[in-house]
């Protein structure tokens, strides 16, 4: 048997010097004045760190619609009060619509999941989507239409837009943000047909725009690149950060790179990922080789692939012969074997920041290896014709010189998020500007109309999928601020009169739907995806006229400044999601802030640490930013991320001095490209940053367990405790002795009713990437508050389950790393029930370690006696400020979820496998067949449902036959901490690296 080599996990670079800070950190296991409110904790203060997050604070709105707000003198048939209703829907995001299946409760919608049937979703979503029900409920959304700056109405807009577009020779910029609907592309037809002088571009901060000017160098036409990971071998990123939410296309993507890599046995095979990038990214910390080089070494090293594969395969022969800094790099002959070996089923991808000549070799490259028409299509798309960068460039230029008189703005805000246009000046020369939003946002404050922008759950409209399978977005509720649409504003605008976006709607796929409409809408609405859809695939061939820009090989030679959109906030436009704000970075695990990454070597050079304050200068702006050092960054690079820094947006995403919170704008550093040179010089501040990654630490007990395939080949066991330590589990000798299985306990053996389902949880760390939408689902689901960057700081954060980011080895700059979520582990001889005064944990019948919050009071020896750290305390009376309080009490309590008790002050919670889910399948098989155990797979917890990598099973254990059982099967299964003998409920398939030999 070969011995698998045992790999150091740490969680931050103190962790790994076991420095006296950290080992002082790590002996404390509760922070110092946990238990007292010693911040002069007050009912401002509260409302300005939680915002929108427990909240929904006094708003003036109705839930219904004023005929239905009486009770029922008939019940209706489709409504039993207390069970929830299921509709499809879809999200808009970045043009393209993930399909959704959004849950209500007595007409108020307070969950999404994905849609099984919808190619976009197959059941999955991201954290943009979980977090999307508190950002319609968010009370400092838009409540109304402005004109100038004071209160006016639809009705005063509706009379505006006859007199104002009455002159259809007006020159009119319409500038809206990406989108595929149909309808919206109708009215846009009809908008530059009557009006001969009007303009239309599309505005992304972070579009496809260099993507399709690739294609069109590569190829002659701008298409979109769908990838197909499912079918690919070997997946090639350059600095594409494909698996996290910020791609439009992340969930899909997702399934298929993880559905690849899934084994369950050693006749198993799996797909390898080579990364390359500056900044360490999802698909970087799950690839199985990382390269780390400068964002603006990219492009050179594209060229060096590219003509190392010139000499064998057809049509990369403007390649040939050429080299450059990286053709003798051993990543260059790596990967061009292996993509030779794995012709047509392998992928190269580059990321959207990055040149229009970048994506242009790299579309060249799939087409030169046959991937054209198997892992990639090219499709035509063609509500992509007006997102450009020139384009909108050209328009900004014309504003600057009177070209317009009026500007229509949907969605967009250009004056937060294209500061290097000057686009705010710009604006200054417009007469009229219209604004549709959801915020009084930096634009609409500049705009002479704001109009309140409906939310996608309360709002109709339609569109496409990343691939092109057309959808429908259809309301769940009546607009809480009476918002109008984008296509009810653009038809306004165009047609002088208020239509219904229903009505809109259907006029359009009525034209779809040319014969049996009737029964073929109520279908779509049904499924929420009409599955005989998409764009066309083009037939490409690589330009004779195309020649690679070879003068992108000149790297910047000092310090590169890249800026990127944020993982949790994207472009900005969620950062009044509290629950988005909280969440842990996936790869900094910091909360509440952005911060100026570097490499190790690159603080050391500039002599800063961990939230020293640095002065940035590129593209003539300077902005002072707290420095983090990130290993596995690339040296002499800084990676800045976007959407910080606002001011009067909303109570979650304003900066505020005294909580230190809010983050720094970096927008001002962004210049023609994503990527420039820049200066970087320390200052004598600090910032307090609020990062967890040293929380709930383990103090080096094994969690982890991680081998290569070819480990795990010869020597299956490698996962076993056993394997792993080399000896048996402490007492298995003794309990072999008297015939038993499982180590003998101290305490009473926990027995179970034959009759009752014993539920248990399986998380494989092969398919986990760490996005965090379990983290936001569990929130969402289990009505867990935020708590603001103060007490997280004091290691209080809330959340029922974390995401572990380990880093792997000793070499903190290049480290692998690894991911792991943990909940409760729900153990069969739990620590915590032996030492509770109360009984407020007990064990049910169905094996869950549960939590009686009535009994609870708040000793908190549970926690302290948990081995795993996954128990939380409230520390804050948060609920009570806005439940109980306020003009309308009944209205703040729109975004909870009724099915789950909402907690007080001193009381413990955890993680509880959403028993509520599971009490509802269990009434509803009782009813059925007599028998509480329900059907395989009536049950998912939230985490296990949102998930787009599928990695989390759950199920009943005394069916054999259920996928959770035949995952603790598996010879990988490990329990956490198994020497213990708690006999947790919750176990981990180890996870597998498929490493290139070449590079190993």
């Amino acid at each position: 048997m070969s011995e698998v080599k045992q790999n150091t996990y740490w969680k931050s670079l103190n962790e790994l010097a076991k420095n006296q800070e950290y080992q002082k950190f790590v002996e404390r296991e509760f922070p110092e004045n946990a238990s007292e409110l010693s911040d002069g904790f007050s009912r401002r203060g509260f409302l300005a760190i939680m915002g929108s997050a427990v909240l929904l604070a006094s708003c003036d709105f109705a839930r219904r619609p004023v005929q239905k707000i009486l009770p029922y003198s008939k019940q209706p048939e489709d409504i039993v009060p207390g069970v929830p209703l299921f509709y499809a829907s879809a999200m808009p995001f970045q043009g393209s619509l993930t399909g959704l299946v959004v849950e209500n409760h007595e007409g108020r919608p307070t969950k999404v999941e994905g849609n099984d049937m919808h190619p976009g979703s197959h059941g999955g979503t991201s954290i943009f989507h979980q977090a999307s029900v508190l950002g319609m409920y968010d009370p400092d959304r838009s409540k109304k239409v402005l004109r100038k700056g004071t209160d006016s109405t639809v009705n005063d807009f509706v009379d505006f837009a006859k007199k104002h577009f009455a002159d259809t020779s007006k020159n009119i910029a319409f500038i809206s943000e990406a989108s595929s609907s149909p309808t919206l592309s109708g009215l846009k037809a009809q908008a530059l047909n009557k009006f001969s002088n009007a303009d239309w571009v599309t505005y992304e901060p972070f579009g496809e725009s260099n993507a399709l000017e690739g294609t069109q160098k590569a190829f002659g036409r701008r298409l979109r690149a769908h990838f197909d990971f499912s079918k690919a071998n070997v997946f090639v990123s350059l600095d594409d950060d494909v698996l996290n939410g910020t791609h439009p296309n992340s969930v899909e993507y997702g399934k298929q790179i993880s559905a690849a890599r899934k084994v369950t046995s050693t006749n198993d095979s799996m797909s390898r990922i080579y990364a390359v990038e500056n900044g360490y990214s999802l698909t970087g910390s799950y690839a199985d080789h990382r390269l780390r080089l400068k964002a603006s070494e990219i492009d050179a090293f594209a060229h060096a692939l590219a003509a190392a594969l010139s000499g064998r395969v057809s049509g990369l022969n403007a390649f040939s012969g050429y080299s450059n800094q990286f053709s003798d790099h051993e990543w260059i002959s790596a990967l061009a074997d292996e993509l030779i070996a794995n012709r047509g089923e392998s992928v190269v991808s580059v990321g959207n920041n990055h040149s229009a000549n970048a994506h242009a070799v790299v579309a060249a490259i799939n087409k030169a290896l046959g991937n054209d028409g198997n892992t990639v299509n090219y499709l035509e798309v063609p509500h992509l014709d007006e997102e450009s960068t020139s384009a909108f460039n050209a328009t900004v230029e014309k504003m600057k010189n009177g070209g317009y008189d009026t500007v229509v703005m949907l969605g967009t805000n250009p004056v937060f998020s294209a500061q290097n246009k000057d686009f705010e000046n710009a604006l200054s020369n417009v007469e009229e500007v219209i604004h549709l939003s959801d915020y009084v946002d930096e634009t609409s404050k500049k705009a002479s109309w704001h109009i309140n922008k409906a939310f996608y759950l309360e709002s109709w409209s339609d569109g496409h999928s990343y691939g092109g399978v057309r959808s429908v977005i259809q309301p769940q509720i009546q607009p809480l601020y009476n918002g109008l649409s984008d296509i009810e504003t653009l038809n306004i605008i165009v047609n002088g009169e208020m239509t219904s976006g229903y009505d809109l709607v259907q006029n359009t796929w009525k034209n779809i739907y040319s014969s049996g409409f009737k029964s073929k809408w109520a279908q779509l609405l049904h499924d929420g995806v009409d599955t005989n859809s998409g764009f066309n695939k083009a037939n490409v061939r690589i330009s004779n006229s195309f020649r690679p820009d070879t003068g992108k090989d000149n790297a910047i030679s000092g310090i590169e400044i890249t800026v990127r959109a944020d993982s949790t906030l994207y472009d900005g436009r969620f950062a009044n999601i509290a629950w988005l704000q909280e969440l842990p970075d996936p790869m900094t695990k910091i909360t509440w802030d952005n911060v100026a990454a570097m490499s190790p070597a690159t603080a050391k050079q500039l002599d800063v640490e961990n939230e020293d304050v640095v002065e940035i200068t590129s593209n003539g702006q300077t902005i002072k930013i707290a420095a983090w050092i990130q290993p596995g960054h690339a040296d002499n690079s800084i990676s800045l991320t976007v959407g910080y820094g606002r001011d009067g947006i909303g109570r979650v995403a304003n900066r505020y001095i005294d909580y230190t919170t809010g983050g720094v704008d970096t927008y001002p550093l962004i210049g023609n490209h994503f990527v420039s040179e820049g200066s970087v010089s320390k200052t004598s501040d600090t910032y307090e940053i609020a990062c967890v990654q040293d929380h709930h630490s383990l103090e080096g007990r094994d969690l982890y367990r991680m081998a290569t395939l070819e480990e795990y080949k010869s020597n299956p066991d490698y996962a076993s405790f056993k394997s792993y330590h080399t000896y048996e589990v402490p007492g298995m000798k003794e309990a072999a002795e008297k015939g038993e299985d499982v180590p003998i306990s101290l305490f009473d053996e926990q027995t179970y009713p034959d009759s009752e389902p014993q539920w248990g949880m399986a998380i494989d760390l092969n398919s986990c990437f760490g996005c965090g939408v379990c983290v936001i689902a569990c929130q969402s689901e289990n009505n867990i508050p935020v708590i603001g960057k103060k007490e997280v700081n004091r290691g209080r954060e809330m959340h029922w389950i974390r995401t572990d980011r380990y880093y792997v080895g000793e070499d903190a700059d290049a480290p692998m790393t690894a991911h792991q979520p943990v909940p409760c582990m729900h153990c069969e001889m739990a620590p915590c029930e032996q030492v509770c005064p109360v009984a407020a944990t007990t064990h049910s019948e169905d094996g869950m370690n549960q939590m009686t919050y009535n009994r609870c009071i708040g000793t908190r020896y549970c926690a302290n006696n948990c081995p795993y750290k996954v128990r939380r305390f409230n520390f804050f009376n948060f609920p009570k400020e806005f439940l109980t309080t306020g003009a309308e009490p009944d209205i703040i309590q729109m975004a909870m979820n009724p099915e789950v008790t909402v907690r007080f002050r001193g009381v413990m919670e955890k993680c509880t496998y959403c028993v509520q889910r599971v009490n509802r399948a269990k009434i509803d098989a009782k009813i059925e067949t007599g028998s509480p155990k329900p059907a395989e797979g009536a049950v998912k917890t939230a985490c296990q449902q949102a998930c787009p990598a599928d990695a989390i099973y759950f199920g009943d254990l005394t069916n054999e036959n259920s996928e959770v059982a035949k995952m603790k099967r598996n010879e990988r299964n490990y329990q956490m901490l198994e020497e213990l003998n708690t006999r947790p409920r919750t176990s981990y398939i180890a996870k597998l690296r498929n490493p290139n030999p070449v590079l190993a």
